[in-house]
């Protein structure tokens, strides 16, 4: 899909509407093109590809269940107005869904952050509330962008100027694509920057590592996680191939990975011979 030369931009995210990240993409972003923000009403980070659709009492915290029958299969996205745009009591994904389908014009491109925290590897994907916005736009045929700065180690408070080159790489990418043909080769990026005390030494082109550690434990009659992988990224001794994007914002590179939306079907002969001897 070719983009237009003056872009009609949606920009969402996970952090929620008020998050600096957010505003500082829209402040860069505004300098390449119209930008409408349709973003959460408060934080939803690691809410992966989850809707509200369908689903009743969604901003009281009770009952969560499903009537598809009673609701016509429509479901109501409540919102209220911003100065940025719409702040929508639901999540990411709703924020793609409603941008990409509810508005006129609909938009050219969707961005998404930028994030507080990297989104690296291919297990984020359906994790990550800001890449999983991304990927909605995608399967609904518009480009897009998830933009996310790795942020581990830094404890002072956020402010959208520490996202300025977040904000600049994303309205570079966004100006510079059409005429290109990049978005008819590629459904979306992932794009990764260093956090806001590196000095990013140029740019790669990674793939999503399959490097991936989690380990739970049952201690004092209570479960608990582990993600061994952010200890050893704040040990920056991940042992990822150099391709790969965390290998590349570890070496405060910004990783750019191209991607297309997931569709991968493995028909090989053995598998279908599996199959054949158990059904």
């Amino acid at each position: 899909m070719e983009l237009d030369s003056d872009p009609h931009i949606l920009l969402t995210n996970d952090d929620g509407i008020d998050a600096p990240g957010l505003r500082a993409l829209h402040d860069a972003l505004s300098a390449v093109g119209e930008v409408t923000v349709i973003a959460p009403d408060r934080n939803r980070s690691a809410v992966g590809r989850s809707l509200s659709y369908g689903r009743t009492n969604s901003s009281d915290g009770g009952d969560l269940s499903l009537d598809l029958e009673a609701d016509s299969f429509t479901s109501l996205v409540p919102h209220t107005d911003h100065d940025l745009g719409y702040a929508v009591d639901g999540t990411p994904c709703d924020c793609a869904i409603v941008g990409a389908k509810g508005l006129e014009p609909a938009p050219d491109i969707v961005v998404s952050g930028c994030n507080d925290g990297a989104n690296l590897g291919a297990y984020v994907f359906s994790r990550s509330g800001t890449v999983s916005a991304a990927m909605e736009a995608a399967f609904l045929g518009t480009p897009s962008i998830a933009v996310s700065m790795d942020t581990l180690g830094y404890d002072d408070d956020l402010e959208p100027a520490d996202f300025e080159r977040a904000g600049e790489i994303a309205a570079d990418l966004v100006a510079g694509a059409p005429g290109t043909g990049l978005f008819d080769r590629v459904d979306y990026l992932n794009v990764n920057v260093p956090g806001p005390a590196a000095d990013p030494d140029g740019f790669a082109i990674t793939r999503p590592t399959e490097v991936y550690e989690m380990d739970a434990a049952l201690e004092d009659g209570r479960f608990q996680l582990t993600n061994r992988l952010w200890q050893q990224m704040s040990n920056r001794d991940i042992p990822d191939d150099e391709d790969t994007d965390r290998h590349a914002v570890l070496e405060e590179a910004v990783s750019i990975s191209p991607l297309r939306v997931p569709y991968d079907v493995v028909d090989t002969e053995p598998v279908r011979t599996v199959f054949d001897r158990v059904l």
